[in-house]
């Protein structure tokens, strides 16, 4: 809306309409240079302003006092104009004048504040006037409402972050802590970030900081953690997840699990049964999907937490330990209930037919990798070892690499950061490993021959078989596609559903084939969710690397520095030599004076952790 006036001395000694920080303003110009205005306020405060803010000017023209705008803005205030009634199809401020009949000066003005002072009534959209609705009344005063409540938490915030509060309340926890992950994520939310700016020059060491204080952390600190926006914390006390396996059956046998030595969430266990014709080996993996609907607040929790998280400062479960630890983990001396796979083997071990059910199972024991190594000449893990092997030879992945036999962790135990060595080719590892491609590719299987859409995983591979730079990726998809490094013709994962959403998803989508001859989500369904696993699953990955290139530096300087280390040259980057540090596998950035080979040896004597680099001497 422009009223500007027409005489050729523009705006000079006129007074006008214009907005400032949102609000509407009126002033007196007492110069105008070019597009330029000088104004005087009735505070007898200046201001410069451009012309093309001017919202509405009068005809007239005033001496050049503050006394003269003071006279005019009391008659305008004298003057209480009636509300108008405007037509659907709104009106400019012009025709607005014609339809009430106003022609003064202070009349236009009262009518134009009169107006602007009615936000629940009128509303001013492309040069138009409008008149709103009761349905519009009503959703701006909701709209209002929200706004309201919206600065009185900002002003509780403020407060909490400038220290005049030591607590936010408990219904702003959650609320407060969600909105700092998301902006850690790249996520704009306007007001906060001005909040945040308003109390620090450096924003997000204040975001680590309030997270912190509001216990979203781990007991010691994790610096790729605390700046990846990952969840850390639970705030919300989730109702127990009501059963529904009240008439399932129950085995006659009981199951065993295997798992590292300080597994505290258990989600699959092995039985072993004679038969006429050999051996049944059961495969049980704990069946959420009969806790769980996708309606309910933890499948939502695991919907957005995507994956259990295993740093060296500790683990964050995808669902909380209530259920991750308890409910829904096959702890020994506990009756559980389970989605099994079982495979009958002839008297030469050869597998035969696979059978899925859906039962309640006891479970015998939490054993650990290590005791079964341990005893793998017992006969049961004797035979176990032995059928896993069989499996493995009806394989045909493309390429049996090995791969590493060793991978290091850095594990905080009792304070103290410690490495610990796996060994990925122990016997009890790889026996477990092929047992668990077994039941995923057995799942897979029984989803292609129903026609049932899951999260299979799937390989695209980028240049020619004989190329020896060729590169694989892993993705999902709910069709199944040839997966090269199993060898099969379909594969997904289902094994874990504690720990990742995808296997939640896909024993959701068997158990209810199972149970109900349909699935518990269209394939329209899964493939939107995938786009946001797969940028949480990247996010995920990207914050262990760079917790595991902090942990190690960490290592190094509590425990070899000044001591010779092995390193494998793998790039340079800005003057800087990435390198891999043997034993661990691990790389870090080195600063050094002189040029290292492809192999080379260097002692480390100074961490720089500004710039996460280790400097370090060549040893020739």
């Amino acid at each position: 809306m422009k009223e500007h006036s027409s005489s050729p001395t523009g705006f000079a000694k006129a007074i006008i309409a214009y907005y400032n920080k949102g609000s509407l303003q009126i002033a007196l110009v007492t110069e105008q240079i070019q597009d330029n205005l000088q104004l005087i306020h009735q505070d007898k405060s200046s201001a410069k302003l451009n012309s093309s803010r001017v919202i509405l000017t009068t005809d007239a023209r005033f001496t050049l006092e503050p006394e003269s705008l003071v006279s005019f803005w009391e008659k305008v205030q004298a003057l209480s104009p009636d509300l108008p009634n405007i037509p659907v199809e709104g009106l400019s401020f012009a025709d607005l004048l014609k339809q009430e009949q106003v022609h003064d000066d202070a009349a236009k003005f009262a009518l134009l504040f009169s107006i602007k002072s009615h936000p629940e009534r009128y509303y001013q959209k492309h040069e138009l006037f409008f008149q709103r609705s009761p349905e519009e009344l009503e959703s701006f005063q909701l709209l209002q409402v929200a706004r309201a409540e919206r600065q009185t938490y900002l002003q509780r915030v403020a407060s909490y972050m400038d220290g005049s509060s030591s607590a936010v309340q408990n219904s702003d926890k959650l609320q407060l802590v969600t909105e700092l992950r998301d902006i850690l994520l790249g996520e704009k939310i306007e007001d906060m970030q001005r909040l945040l700016r308003a109390h620090s020059a450096e924003p997000m060491d204040l975001i680590v900081n309030l997270r912190a204080r509001l216990g979203d952390c781990m007991d010691t600190p994790d610096p790729a953690l605390d700046a990846s926006g990952l969840p850390i914390a639970f705030y919300t006390d989730y109702p127990r997840a009501p059963a529904k396996f009240d008439d399932l059956p129950t085995a006659e046998h009981s199951a065993f699990c295997i798992d590292d030595e300080d597994s505290l969430d258990f989600d699959d266990a092995l039985s072993l049964q004679d038969t006429v014709e050999g051996f049944r080996l059961g495969i049980h993996v704990s069946n959420l999907a009969l806790y769980l609907d996708a309606g309910q607040e933890l499948f939502a929790l695991a919907q957005q937490r995507v994956s259990s998280l295993y740093l060296a400062s500790g683990t964050i479960p995808m669902l909380p330990p209530e259920f991750s630890q308890a409910q829904f983990s096959l702890v020994q001396g506990q009756e559980k209930p389970v989605l099994s796979l079982y495979t009958d083997f002839d008297a030469e071990l050869r597998p035969g037919k696979t059978q899925l059910v859906a039962q309640k199972i006891r479970i015998s024991e939490n054993l650990s990798y290590k005791t079964v190594d341990k005893d793998f000449d017992k006969p049961i893990f004797s035979l176990l070892g032995k059928m896993a092997e069989n499996l493995k030879e009806l394989r045909d992945p493309e390429e049996r690499a090995e791969g590493r036999r060793f991978i290091y962790n850095f594990i905080l135990k009792n304070g103290k950061l410690i490495s610990r060595k796996v060994d990925l080719h122990s016997e009890a590892r790889q026996m477990i490993e092929e047992l668990m491609i077994h039941y995923n590719r057995s799942l897979a299987d029984y989803a292609v021959a129903q026609d049932l859409p899951l999260f299979f995983r799937n390989i695209t591979r980028m240049g020619s078989v004989e190329n020896e730079t060729q590169l694989s990726s892993a993705y999902l998809d709910t069709k199944a596609g040839y997966h090269p490094g199993i060898g099969t013709n379909a594969y997904l994962h289902a094994t874990s559903p504690i720990r990742r959403f995808v296997d939640l998803v896909n024993q959701m989508q068997v158990q209810n084939h199972i149970s109900h001859g349909q699935t518990s989500f269209t394939e329209d369904a899964l493939q939107s969710m995938i786009p946001d696993i797969e940028k949480r699953i990247h996010l995920i990955r990207a914050t262990v690397q760079k917790s595991e290139r902090y942990w190690m530096l960490k290592y190094i300087e509590e425990n070899k520095l000044h001591q010779a280390l092995e390193g494998i040259l793998r790039a340079v980057v800005y003057g800087q030599y990435r390198v891999e540090v043997l034993p661990w596998g691990k790389q870090v950035l080195l600063s050094m004076d002189t040029s290292p080979p492809e192999f080379f040896t260097f002692v480390a004597y100074k961490m720089d952790w500004e710039k996460m680099v280790l400097r370090a001497d060549l040893i020739e």
